[in-house]
């Protein structure tokens, strides 16, 4: 039997440092692998990842160009690694586990060029982390502020008069309000996706890879600005209305844009030489080599075992500004509120909550209450806590009442259904029809909360989302 070599056993101990320090990621990643969705999305971003490596090795074993670990090498690992041990501690699993993934691209594999990981490789890792909610929350109200502008701007060059006002365009009388599931995020991710396959069969630098992105980005924007105009066009009674004009509107443009981002990056490609080819490790004695190796390979380890250690992200949020408590409402639309035990999941979330949250009964219907004391990505919109639990979400139309506008849509699943609105509203008497909407404001105005956000589910023996 061949004996291991001493950089095949660094290796292997690399790695499995890296899956007991990461393992707590690992975990949530499998968690959110249950909503299908961001599954297959995780499945086509990391095949592809592979589909990737798998070619370059190939093409660098036909040349015999393998690549060389170099002398210290693993601690640029050693460093991302740390960086996740000190992040897990503070930040959400979504954005600690880019460190954490940073340092398995940096150290020694088939998925690196040189002494940095592929670029093409390394973008679709990001892409593969189930940050759909969390890009939804960040991402999601400035992209749909975009798609808004921009149909504004199409709409008057077109001699239309559009009115404005952040989200919502008035024209004729009819108010057209783009909502999430128009912000364009789904239609970002696969254009980045494309960028990303065809810089790296194209083997486009960093810079140039990023230069493929940016475009795929601004190529995105502008579809689903023109897809917003079509909508409004749509409500005023000048394009035909139906799903299937909606449908394939929305066909036409991703497969407009899928064109112009595939042009842009060859455009991109022809403007530079590719990638060089690996070069060999520089001249080091062996020895030395071999001692800055294993120091590295320590120190990476050391990184682990304190990722290992160090506890997660610490119990907060529930008792801050706990004296401006006001306390629950006793009413809601005029219907008494009783109040009914949260469950299990929903009172462990409550723990590191940054507020206060309850559950009531109100004539049949569920009413979730949860009072805010500042914007954080621990709100999570009600249609996405209901996806993760295997719910499909129709989106609804905008109910406005005196008080202000709802978010509304149908939650299926088998033969359940059930009808559910939600708003955010400030003790100024502002309010947002959705999370999205209320966290820009509120982090823009924090002086405006604590801020209520209120979930209204129907039928009364459907299970209700948790926060």
């Amino acid at each position: 039997m061949k004996r291991a070599s001493r950089k095949e056993v660094w290796l292997l101990l690399m790695v499995a440092g890296w899956l007991t320090a990461c393992w707590p990621l690992l975990r949530h990643l499998a968690a959110r692998a249950a909503v299908m969705e961001e599954f297959a999305l995780q499945l086509l971003a990391l095949g592809t990842a592979a589909a990737l490596v798998w070619r370059a090795e190939a093409a660098a074993r036909r040349a015999g160009e393998a690549g060389a670990w170099r002398a210290g090498d693993g601690w640029l690992a050693a460093l991302a690694m740390l960086l996740y041990a000190v992040s897990r501690r503070f930040l959400p699993h979504t954005v600690s586990g880019l460190p954490a993934f940073a340092a398995l691209l940096l150290a020694p594999g088939p998925w690196r060029r040189g002494r940095w990981p592929d670029q093409a490789v390394a973008g679709l890792v990001v892409l593969a982390l189930p940050a759909m909610m969390m890009v939804e929350l960040f991402f999601g109200y400035p992209l749909r502020v975009a798609a808004a502008a921009g149909a504004a701007g199409l709409l008057a060059a077109a001699g239309l008069p559009v009115a404005r006002e952040g989200v919502v365009l008035a024209w004729e009388g009819v108010a057209v309000w783009v909502d999430a599931p128009c912000s364009g995020v789904r239609m970002l991710w696969s254009g980045l996706w494309l960028a990303l396959l065809a810089g790296g069969l194209a083997r486009l630098s960093w810079i140039r890879c990023a230069l493929a992105c940016g475009w795929a980005l601004g190529v995105v924007v502008v579809c689903n600005a023109v897809r917003v105009m079509g909508l409004c066009l749509v409500e005023g009674g000048l394009l035909p209305a139906g799903p299937v004009f909606h449908a394939g509107l929305g066909a036409l443009l991703f497969a407009g844009g899928a064109w112009l981002i595939l042009s842009g990056v060859q455009r991109v490609a022809r403007g530079g030489a590719a990638v060089a080819p690996v070069p060999g490790a520089a001249a080091t004695p062996a020895r030395a080599g071999a001692a800055l190796r294993g120091l590295s390979v320590g120190a990476f380890l050391s990184a682990c075992l304190l990722a290992v250690a160090m506890p997660c992200e610490p119990v907060r949020g529930a008792t801050d500004l706990a004296k401006a408590f006001p306390g629950w409402p006793a009413v809601f639309e005029g219907c008494p509120l009783e109040p009914t035990p949260l469950d299990a999941r929903e009172a462990a979330f409550n723990r590191a909550f940054p507020g206060r949250i309850a559950r009531f009964d109100c004539g049949g219907r569920v009413v979730i209450l949860r009072w805010v004391t500042r914007p954080t990505h621990r709100v999570h919109a009600a249609a996405d806590c209901l996806r993760s639990t295997g719910w499909r979400i129709v989106p609804g139309a905008l109910h406005v009442d005196p008080a202000g506008a709802w978010t509304t849509f149908t939650a299926v699943r088998e033969n359940e259904r059930m009808a559910v609105r939600e708003r955010c509203a400030g003790r100024d008497g502002r309010t947002w029809p959705d999370v999205a909407s209320w966290f820009w404001q509120a982090l823009a105005d924090r002086a405006a909360g604590p801020w209520w956000v209120v979930t209204v589910v129907e039928p009364p023996n459907a299970p209700s989302p948790s926060p």
